[in-house]
């Protein structure tokens, strides 16, 4: 059964097409080194997908694999056509690594199954009643071998609370009574984007002085974020602060509020996430609370604990979903973190040092901004 029958099975009505764009070389090799295919559900050549890649590369080439990626350029149908080409390999990849965008999850572990190519579940896992939809059809869950995620849901309550910090700064007397709170989320399905939505929603329980007016979704967009909030200030309504899902969305949000004549990070105070060049630019001037993120180096951490698991390291086996913090930048320490990460240039670190391979028993995984960095300070 091709994967194209799979989709049908969970009720995704599309139909096959070319297959996608893909940086990946799929002719017939006899090398005996590790294949391993990336299912990218975005932009290879731009943005947060490109840096996932990036560091995915740096370290698959450190560790000796065989990395074949492809990019689905944010687009559903795309990264269906993404999967089927990355099954398509000839020879086939020994590891298939996924992201649960728009919940395709299920259908990916199930194709691999009947390939008997184990999956591993990136930046986005599975929710619990996909696990369950799982296990009826394949009687367990042994095709996934593990999942690394960040936590989504501190870092949305985080961005929350960064923009009551931004509003306070900026009244001399103090918080007002109430702050008018536009929040755009990514999209309804994929889990970082509910969970993040989570981490505002404690933000809004723990904090009554956020009055969220209204919840929007934009799709990831810069576009969709502008016409949303372009359209919200051109109806009069009340705008105090911008909870945003990604940078793209902030960006676009603080696009519309600047053409309304207003100034983000005085008038309209805006939180973003991902660590983009352009996120972090408009943390210096101002125009952004914070850009949270760093999980880009998710791309790293992934091929770190496939070799691990390669090499057989216990803590895998036992402990298959393993989470790390992403961290906020803000103005207060973006020196700091451009001073580390500023040049993008993952080739200086090695990523082998965060290996568990040659360790003793009882350590735990150092993966995070703060490990990264403590492990170059050591450089």
């Amino acid at each position: 059964m091709r994967f194209s029958l799979l989709c049908l099975m969970f009720g995704v009505v599309l139909s096959w097409g070319m297959p996608a764009f893909a940086q990946a070389n799929d002719t017939v090799q006899t090398s005996d080194r590790v294949r391993v295919a990336f299912i990218n559900p975005g932009y290879g050549d731009r943005g947060f997908w490109k840096d996932v890649r990036d560091t995915m590369q740096v370290a698959a080439d450190q560790f000796g694999f065989d990395l074949f990626v492809f990019d689905s350029n944010r687009d559903q149908k795309k990264m269906i056509d993404s999967a089927q080409s990355a099954f398509d390999m000839n020879p086939p990849a020994d590891y298939i690594i996924a992201v649960n965008e728009h919940q395709q999850g299920s259908r990916i572990v199930l194709e691999a199954e009947k390939r008997s190519i184990p999956v591993i579940m990136l930046l986005n896992g599975l929710t619990k009643p996909q696990k369950e939809n799982i296990a009826q059809v394949t009687g367990d869950m042994s095709g996934l071998i593990f999942t690394l995620t960040p936590d989504n849901e501190r870092a949305g309550f985080e961005i929350a609370q960064s923009l009551i910090d931004g509003v306070r700064l900026s009244h001399t007397g103090g918080l007002p009574r109430t702050i008018c709170l536009l929040s755009i989320a990514g999209d309804r399905h994929t889990p970082a984007s509910l969970q993040r939505l989570e981490g505002l929603d404690l933000a809004l329980k723990q904090f009554p002085v956020l009055n969220e007016k209204r919840r929007l979704v934009a799709n990831w967009s810069f576009d969709e974020a502008y016409r949303q909030t372009a359209a919200w200030i051109t109806g009069g309504q009340c705008l105090d602060a911008v909870w945003a899902a990604n940078d793209d969305i902030a960006l676009g949000a603080i696009a519309a509020i600047e053409q309304a004549g207003m100034t983000a990070g005085k008038d309209v105070f805006v939180g973003g996430l991902n660590w983009s060049e352009k996120g972090m630019q408009n943390v210096a001037n101002g125009k952004m609370t914070m850009t949270h993120g760093g999980h880009f180096l998710a791309g790293a951490w992934v091929m770190v604990l496939l070799n691990d698991y390669i090499a057989g390291v216990e803590m895998l086996h036992d402990h298959p979903e393993i989470s790390f913090r992403m961290e906020a930048i803000n103005q207060g320490n973006l020196a700091h973190f451009e001073r580390i990460f500023g040049t993008r240039d993952w080739k200086n670190i090695d990523f082998s040092q965060f290996s568990l391979e040659h360790q003793t028993s009882g350590r735990d995984y150092y993966f995070g901004v703060e490990g990264l960095a403590h492990a170059l300070s050591k450089d």
